[in-house]
């Protein structure tokens, strides 16, 4: 049979997964985080002053891997590379320090919290000599409020918010070959982000797969009942129903009528709609009533995303030159898309759609 691009693609993107360096290091594909209900720092059209098409992300080390957004419109990026955050100020395509380098070794999933007023964030070394933790920054002014070590040498790949708890995919240590989890940060109050205690909140099976390397990492929330969670190393993209007690339904594979390859992160568009960072080079819409994929546009090695008004942000984070020790394109870019563009959703999911007992 002939072999097809995309067949092409995908073979290039296992080979890539399965060498030596890719092993430890994998998980810097994790994802982007989340915000309910939608992929979005606000439903409003006209929040996004910046009229660039991209932004300049500094330094030839970056490797923008998370991005997320305020509802007025600022934007953070990390380095998965450096630990250093930056911040573009609402309508500004100027970067500016919020967390420097060195606070973390290296940062992975982001997400805006405005209730508790931090953005919290995946704090990771890729060396595993020290444990992974959930940090949570101050809005204002990048001061750290809390840190909650992953236990059991997990690895904190994404977050998410549900519910006003505090939700992360736990992509495993692949030195240790822990099995792949969903953990959970309830705090004393709605408002506050320290005092609180990160829990396992779902082991389910069918987050580890056979396959040695990491697992789930990206993480979503529908605004309603259902987690989505990605695994980096077989492309499954799994639902997982929070129980109206709060706690976890067993998880379903979501059936997609093709693999995704190397999904990294992945945000909400609305309650049908996922959006999904294919390291490959792909963002891709998935609506997870039907199973149906559409790729919206072609990128350079995409990581995550963030929705302000009616456009979205992607960062080029482009991990697997960073994998295989290419030099990368230079300057990193954060691109915007408009959401208009997108093919229509389910305009029924919504109703559909309930809590399981």
């Amino acid at each position: 049979m002939k072999e097809t691009a995309s067949d092409s693609r995908r073979r290039s993107a296992l080979s890539t997964r399965h060498s030596a360096p890719a092993f430890i290091t994998l998980f810097l594909a994790v994802a982007l985080v989340s915000s309910a209900p939608a992929a979005t720092a606000s439903p409003h059209l006209n929040l996004d002053a910046r009229d660039a098409s991209s932004l300049t992300v500094p330094g030839d080390n970056f490797f923008p891997e998370s991005i997320a957004a305020t509802p007025a419109g600022t934007l953070f990026v990390g380095s998965v590379v450096t630990g250093e955050i930056l911040r573009f100020g609402p309508g500004s395509t100027n970067a500016e320090t919020f967390v420097p380098a060195g606070v973390n070794t290296g940062t992975a999933g982001l997400f805006v919290d405005m209730v508790r007023g931090v953005l919290w964030a995946c704090a990771v070394d890729l060396t595993f000599q020290t444990p992974t933790a959930l940090r949570a920054f101050d809005l204002r002014t990048g001061r750290l409020r809390a840190t909650y070590e992953v236990p059991d040498r997990g690895v904190c790949g994404d977050i998410t918010l549900a519910h006003g708890d505090v939700y992360i995919a736990d992509s495993t240590d692949p030195i240790a070959a822990t099995p792949g989890r969903i953990l959970r940060l309830t705090t004393p109050r709605p408002w506050q982000a320290d005092g609180g205690a990160l829990t396992v909140w779902s082991a389910d099976p069918l987050f580890t797969s056979p396959v040695p390397f990491l697992q789930i990492n990206g993480i979503a929330f529908d605004g309603i009942s259902t987690l989505y969670t990605t695994n980096l190393s077989t492309g499954e993209l799994l639902g997982v129903p929070i129980r109206r007690d709060g706690s976890a339904a067993p998880a379903t594979a979501i059936r997609l009528d093709r693999d995704l390859v190397v999904p990294d992160g992945i945000r909400m568009l609305d309650p049908a709609r996922l959006l999904v960072a294919e390291l490959v080079g792909r963002l891709t819409l998935v609506n997870v009533d039907t199973g149906t994929t559409a790729v919206v546009s072609e990128l350079d090695q995409p990581t995550s995303l963030v929705r302000v008004g009616g456009s979205l942000w992607v960062s080029e984070g482009q991990v697997l030159r960073l994998l295989s020790g290419q030099p990368p394109n230079l300057p990193f870019k954060l691109r915007r898309l408009p959401i208009t563009t997108l093919p229509p959703g389910s305009v029924t999911a919504t109703a559909r759609r309930a809590s399981p007992t």
